[in-house]
């Protein structure tokens, strides 16, 4: 095999892994701040080595190809230059895997901050978690002075409930990012279901959430009626005590755990979230 069609040969391998990568939404890490400007310019190139390596009719083709493809490439980078994305990764603390963050602002009048999340193991490839982007706008009459992307989404004070589930406390309240979305099965209708169950004492109906096991417990000669909290190996976000009761909270968007052995309530489970 000649060396023009080994060229072209991983020039298509190449761009194959990386249409398919797009198709199941993978991505290169580190050629996510330059889009696909990258592949693109080392596609040109060889193309054009290659054209004008051959006969002279193909040397007049690659020039009208360099004359339409170079500037179609600049506008494509400067897009991607003006969505001004930035990126910051953040790790569990069991070290398994990692989340990185993809964030830009707009402003006019009031800040809007966009958010996309990717899950990686090894750091080079990144799955975007669909679903899991949001987005938060800020008026600026209320707007914190100093107040970034990174401080409004609450990078920093993060909580890893689950090894695949991590919270952040938003400017605008609770936001849960899940890694694995088949992690838990459970859903609003499951927790209200289990809520109704807790409140008219039925013993022994049990439910887990984000890993904890719940357990309606009652005793019939005293008629008090709580919910044990249990999880696997002690390391689940509530730790192993009882509670009186769960509430949905508004307000708060979130199910609450109340009145605990160890401190009074727990965030449970976004109420709006639904499987």
């Amino acid at each position: 095999m000649t060396r023009t069609k080994w060229a072209l040969l991983l020039l298509g391998v190449m761009d194959l892994i990386l249409f398919m990568m797009f198709l199941t939404d993978y991505y290169i890490l580190f050629l996510k701040p330059t889009g696909y400007t990258i592949p693109l310019a080392i596609n040109i190139i060889a193309l054009a080595i290659i054209g004008f390596r051959h006969s002279r009719a193909t040397k007049w083709w690659t020039i009208v190809g360099l004359i339409i493809s170079i500037p179609i490439l600049f506008f494509y980078s400067f897009i991607i230059r003006l969505e001004d994305n930035s990126y910051i990764k953040i790790h569990s603390p069991q070290h398994k895997h990692s989340v990185v963050i993809e964030y830009r602002s707009f402003t006019l009048g009031e800040t809007t901050y966009y958010y996309n999340f990717y899950k990686t193991t090894f750091g080079l490839i990144g799955k975007h978690l669909d679903n899991q982007s949001t987005q938060m706008m800020i008026p600026g009459t209320e707007h914190p002075a100093g107040l970034g992307a990174e401080d409004a989404l609450g990078v920093g004070s993060e909580v890893w409930i689950t090894e695949n589930t991590v919270r952040f406390p938003t400017w605008k309240g609770m936001k849960e990012v899940r890694l694995d979305p088949l992690e838990s099965l459970v859903s609003a209708a499951d927790i209200e279901a289990f809520m109704e169950k807790a409140e008219n004492k039925e013993g022994g109906e049990t439910i887990t959430v984000n890993g904890n096991s719940l357990t309606v417990r009652y005793d019939q000669m005293s008629g008090q009626s709580w919910i044990d909290v249990m999880n696997d190996k002690e390391e689940g976000a509530i730790p192993r005590q009882q509670c009186s009761r769960i509430i949905a909270d508004e307000e708060r968007g979130y199910y609450m755990l109340e009145e605990c052995t160890h401190r009074w309530e727990y965030m449970l489970y976004p109420m709006g979230e639904k499987d």
